[in-house]
């Protein structure tokens, strides 16, 4: 997991008020003319650091904070706009950018990959951003595999880590349908035998 980096002071303060998003360009200045560098901080080129926007930020889709920008009065995420300058690639739709750092208000290119949104999810999943900590599916891993049925998993879940899980979930990681990124060999060889028993 990603070591916890501080949010600029700037960003806490305009989500504290609770500001909207705010245009890039100055009054009279042309749209094509935006020099979206003058408002990032990117601390003398250090490619490890997170470079910040000093600008506007909005929520995205999942009600999260991001740096956004208006260009001709439709919205951008900043970090795609200095993905493309710096690499001269155009993003179609359904390219993602995957923050390496796993922070969504870093502009620095080098930590940004192209990917779907399933490679994101991925992503999220492997740094422990959704879904359960690695170490309770690891332990519920373990008991399916030396044959405690469903219920007592739940069961025992609930006793060891206070963590309420619903058995279909449980369901869901024997067969492996979610978890996948998690190796389990004995849980690949089930699943398989299954689907043959299926056919």
């Amino acid at each position: 997991m990603a070591e916890d980096k501080q949010i600029p002071a700037h960003v806490i303060a305009q989500r504290a008020r609770g500001e909207p998003n705010k245009r890039l360009r100055r009054r009279n200045e042309q749209s094509e003319f935006y020099d979206v560098f003058r408002r990032i901080n990117m601390h003398g080129g250090d490619k490890d650091a997170c470079w910040e926007w000093l600008g506007a930020h909005g929520k995205g889709t999942r009600n999260e904070w991001r740096p956004r920008v208006a260009i001709n009065n439709k919205h951008y995420y900043v970090y795609r706009i200095v993905y493309g300058l710096y690499t001269g690639y155009e993003l179609k739709a359904g390219d993602v950018i995957r923050h390496s750092c796993d922070h969504s208000w870093c502009c620095n290119p080098y930590h940004m990959l192209i990917g779907t949104q399933a490679d994101n999810v991925q992503d999220m999943l492997a740094r422990e951003r959704v879904g359960m900590k690695l170490q309770y599916i690891k332990r519920i891993m373990q008991m399916l595999e030396i044959g405690c049925p469903t219920p007592y998993v739940a069961a025992k879940m609930k006793e060891g880590y206070n963590l309420t899980i619903d058995e279909s979930m449980i369901r869901k990681i024997r067969m492996r349908t979610i978890y996948k990124h998690v190796e389990w060999p004995w849980g690949d060889e089930y699943a398989k035998s299954r689907k043959r028993r299926g056919k």
